[in-house]
């Protein structure tokens, strides 16, 4: 954020991190990314292992939360191996959800 001389709440740098805010009115926790805003959900998922951050991770979170915003989903698309899945299960561990995981690959 410094180097990217963030000053201000309504700047890009600021707006596209994944932020947590307490709402005084009703004492709920919410999650913001730009103009998504989620309630948290306080699903307990134990100690869960954490996931290496990168620019990837950011952009993958940035699209499937304003898809979800907008009343859509998100299907991470790329070869295996590269951490779509669990970016996708991080970030429903950053939002307190349950995340599923079904693989429709397998052919029995």
């Amino acid at each position: 954020l410094i180097a990217s001389n963030c000053s201000s709440p309504g700047h890009w740098t600021w707006q596209k991190q994944l932020r947590y805010y307490l709402r005084k009115e009703d004492g709920n926790c919410v999650v913001r990314m730009c103009a998504a805003e989620f309630n948290y959900s306080y699903e307990y998922h134990g100690n869960a292992s954490k996931l290496v951050h990168t620019p990837l991770t950011d952009k993958c979170y940035l699209v499937l939360t304003q898809g979800m915003h907008l009343g859509y989903g998100g299907n991470p698309y790329g070869p295996a191996g590269t951490g779509k899945t669990e970016s996708v299960k991080a970030l429903g561990n950053c939002l307190g959800r349950q995340t599923l995981v079904f693989n429709c690959d397998e052919v029995g």
